[in-house]
C-alpha cells in the first residue's frame, strides 16, 4: 500500500476517528498493494470502526463491502446487503437499465499497420519496446503499475524524450520531439490523469475543446467565436457530452464527461491514431459503457486505438490483441483474446 495512503489512515486513528471514509482509495494501487488495503480495512472493522468505501470497482465492492448503497444522478437508488446482490443487479442499479453485456466490443474490418514504434527506449522506464497498431484495431496495453506503460505512450506523444527508437505513421518515419509534433501528425494522448494533464479545469469547456485546434478557429490572431462554438455543439451531440452550455467550467463535469471533453477536442484535430491511458479510470459504470461505445465508433471509422489500462476485465472485454509490460520490456502477446484469461496476462506481467 503506498505511504500516502497509510499516513492518511494513521492520520484518521490518531485523532480518535470512528468512521473513516475512503474515496477511490484503490486507483493508483496494485493488486498486491489492494490486498494489503483490505487487510488494513478489516482491522478497522475488527476494531468497531466504521469504513465507507467509495469505489467504481465492483469486485471491491464485492470482496470487502458488507452493505452496498448506490447512487445515481445525485440521488440514492438504494442500498442493500452484498451478499445476496449480483454483479448484474448492482450494474442495473447503477445505470438505470438492464445491460446485455459489460463490454459491447464490435469488431471492426482491422487493416494495415498504421502506427509502427520499433525499439523505442528511455533510460530507466523503457528498455526496447516494439509494436504495430493497425487500422480499426484496439491494441490493449497492459502490466503492472510501474511497468513501463504509460511512458510508452508519453513518448509516442512526444511528452518524454526518447533515448532511442523509431516512430513510423503509414510507413513514414516521423520526428516527433513534443507532443506539438504528434498533433500535427495525427497522434493524440487521452491522459491517465485528465484532471491535471488533461484539461484546464478553470477554463470553460469550451476553451478546453479549442486549446489544441485554435488554428482552425483563428484569423489574423482573433478566435472565431461563431465558429468556436458551431465545433463545439456539434461534437458535443455527436459524443453525448452532457453539458448546460460551453461557458461551464470543466472542473463541473462527471469524470465521464470530462473524459468525453478531452476526446472531442482530439477528434476536431482530426487524429488518426489515439492513445486512451486508463480511459475509464473514475467514471461509473454507465460512462465506461458509453466509452466503449465510443471506442467501438471509433475503430469502425478506421481509427487506430492503443488502450493502456490495469483492468484486466476492460482489457480482455474491449481489446483485438493485447500486449503485456514487465519491468519496461514487453513480455508476450496475446492474439487469441476471446480464449485470453486474467492469470494468464498476470503471469507475463510478473515474469
Amino acid at each position: 500500500m503506498q505511504l500516502q495512503q497509510v499516513v492518511e489512515i494513521a492520520k484518521a486513528l490518531s485523532q480518535g476517528a470512528r468512521i473513516i471514509v475512503m474515496d477511490e482509495p484503490s486507483a493508483t494501487l496494485t493488486r498486491q498493494e489492494v490486498e494489503k488495503l483490505f487487510a488494513v480495512i478489516r482491522e478497522l472493522k475488527a476494531a468497531g470502526i466504521a469504513v465507507i468505501y467509495i469505489s467504481h470497482r465492483l469486485d471491491e465492492v464485492f470482496e470487502i463491502a458488507d452493505r452496498a448503497t448506490v447512487m445515481r444522478d445525485g440521488e440514492t437508488v438504494d442500498t442493500l446487503d452484498v451478499r445476496g446482490l449480483t454483479r448484474e443487479r448492482l450494474i442495473e442499479m447503477m445505470v438505470g437499465r438492464k445491460l446485455e453485456n459489460e463490454f459491447p466490443k464490435v469488431r471492426a474490418a482491422i487493416g494495415p499497420p498504421r502506427l509502427e514504434v520499433e525499439h523505442l527506449s528511455r533510460a530507466g522506464a523503457v528498455r526496447d519496446v516494439s509494436f504495430h497498431v493497425r487500422r480499426g484495431e484496439v491494441l490493449g496495453l497492459t502490466g503492472l503499475v510501474g511497468s513501463g506503460r504509460t511512458e510508452v505512450a508519453r513518448l509516442v506523444f512526444g511528452a518524454d524524450r526518447r533515448d532511442g527508437g523509431t516512430i513510423r505513421l503509414d510507413g513514414r518515419a516521423l520526428d516527433i520531439r513534443s507532443p506539438r509534433d504528434a498533433i500535427r501528425h495525427g497522434i493524440c494522448l487521452l491522459n491517465e490523469d485528465r484532471k491535471a494533464q488533461g484539461l484546464v479545469l478553470g477554463l470553460p469547456v469550451r476553451e478546453n475543446f479549442s486549446l489544441p485546434n485554435l488554428g482552425q478557429f483563428s484569423r489574423l490572431g482573433f478566435v472565431r467565436r461563431r465558429a468556436e462554438r458551431a465545433a463545439f455543439a456539434r461534437r458535443a451531440r455527436a459524443l453525448h457530452l452532457s453539458v448546460p452550455h460551453d461557458e461551464t467550467p470543466a472542473s463541473s463535469l462527471s469524470g465521464g464527461n470530462q473524459q468525453k471533453l478531452v476526446l472531442a477536442k482530439w477528434l476536431e484535430s482530426n487524429s488518426e491514431v489515439i492513445l486512451f491511458d486508463e480511459p475509464t479510470r473514475g467514471i461509473d459504470i454507465g460512462a465506461k459503457y458509453e466509452i466503449y461505445l465510443l471506442m467501438n465508433d471509433l475503430a469502425a471509422r478506421g481509427k487506430s486505438i492503443l488502450m493502456i489500462s490495469s483492468e484486466l476485465p476492460e482489457v480482455l472485454g474491449m481489446s483485438d490483441r493485447i500486449l503485456v509490460m514487465h519491468e519496461g520490456r514487453l513480455s508476450g502477446e496475446i492474439v487469441d483474446v476471446a480464449r485470453a484469461t486474467q492469470p494468464q496476462i498476470l503471469a507475463l506481467a510478473m515474469r
